[in-house]
């Protein structure tokens, strides 16, 4: 018999998108140990209709939060757009709420902080790869001075 993780976790390499990026949510609601990976593998599957930055992917990211964030910005550097993108949506989910963002609301203090924080770093998807490869450098500087702001 068949587990549900494991039909979860063969699903992951279905041919249909939709398939996928439902599978990896699963095993994310499941806490399941390789829900982080199924989310990283599935971060461009099945994009919300009305906003394409948004993936089921993006949103489980978001809530798993640092233990994300790594893998995540290796992909801020990614050769396709569509995965900078999904990449950059779930790394400022993630430190919005180190920054103070609850998921519904947050302070104008902490918002204020995190857009100039977020401006320092500098990060813009369409930017060159240079440009680009200096902003990945001074994230990750910043997550190694500091577990949370």
């Amino acid at each position: 018999m068949t587990s549900d993780a494991d039909r979860y976790l063969g699903q992951l390499a279905d041919p249909d998108e939709q398939v996928r990026a439902r599978a990896a949510v699963a095993l994310h609601r499941m806490n399941h140990p390789r829900a982080l990976e199924a989310c990283l593998r599935t971060l461009d599957d099945a994009p919300d209709s009305l906003h394409a930055d948004r993936t089921p992917a993006v949103a489980c990211l978001i809530e798993i939060g640092r233990p994300a964030l790594a893998p995540l910005v290796d992909r801020l550097e990614a050769p396709d757009e569509q995965t900078r993108i999904h990449a950059r949506r779930a790394v400022e989910g993630i430190t919005r709420r180190e920054f103070g963002f609850d998921g519904s609301a947050w302070s104008d203090a902490d918002r204020d902080r995190w857009l100039t924080w977020w401006s320092s770093i500098g990060y813009e998807h369409a930017g060159s790869a240079g440009e680009r490869a200096a902003a990945v450098a001074r994230l990750r500087a910043w997550m190694r001075s500091t577990t949370a702001p």
